[in-house]
């Protein structure tokens, strides 16, 4: 789910809806990235730091299940991706990250999705908040209740599952409200079937790994 600040809001989530047509973009996007040459080894890499904040209280064994998915999707993206625990525990790996956030930090939330509020479709397990005018953000959600529950409900790990939905919002943040793709991490329609048997891993294009440096800078 992603809501763009002062404007609309759309939402991605875990049933079987097909997501709209985006042809014309992709093949113009792959023509683009094939005429440049694109390969994310070639550049410099970018160095993104996430904030993770475990507000709803998850075990260790889950929220590390989570990084890892989370890190296997940006493996191959060029950007290298650091992942700090924050909040406020007597647990020596909680960082209090109470220093201002950098240019290049994001924050995201680990909570229980609110009982009562319209703005967030009753299926979303996650949203990204977008600012309008610069089609980017700094703030994404995942709700760690509704994670488990389809997680339970799939027959697949929580835990990984709760790093797919994170990755996809922070891919949100980065390249833009809407944005959605055929396949990969950020795809719109999460089926049950393809939880249980993926047909290619869980990660960005080539083509996103490139724009999401490029909006770095």
């Amino acid at each position: 789910m992603d809501t763009v600040v002062g404007s609309s809001t759309g939402s991605d989530t875990l049933s079987s809806q097909k997501m709209k047509a985006f042809a014309r973009h992709v093949v113009t996007a792959v023509l683009a990235a094939m005429a440049m040459g694109v390969h994310a080894g070639a550049e410099p890499r970018v160095a993104l730091t996430v904030r993770l904040y475990n507000t709803s209280g998850i075990s260790a064994h889950e929220l590390l299940a989570a990084r890892d998915a989370i890190e296997s999707t940006f493996h191959d993206s060029g950007l290298d991706l650091i992942i700090r625990q924050c909040g406020r525990g007597v647990q020596a790996a909680i960082d209090s990250c109470s220093e201002s956030l950098k240019p290049l930090e994001m924050v995201v939330r680990i909570i229980d999705a609110p009982v009562l509020d319209s703005t967030v479709h009753p299926d979303a397990c996650g949203v990204a908040y977008v600012v309008r005018e610069t089609d980017r953000g700094w703030l994404a959600t995942a709700y760690s209740d509704r994670v488990t529950s389809a997680a339970v409900r799939v027959g697949v790990d929580a835990g990984t599952l709760l790093g797919l939905v994170i990755s996809h919002e922070l891919g949100h943040l980065l390249l833009g409200s809407g944005y959605h793709a055929w396949s990969g991490v950020m795809r719109a329609d999460w089926s049950e079937e393809l939880l249980n048997h993926p047909r290619e891993p869980w990660r960005f294009s080539a083509l996103e790994a490139a724009r999401m440096r490029s909006r770095q800078f």
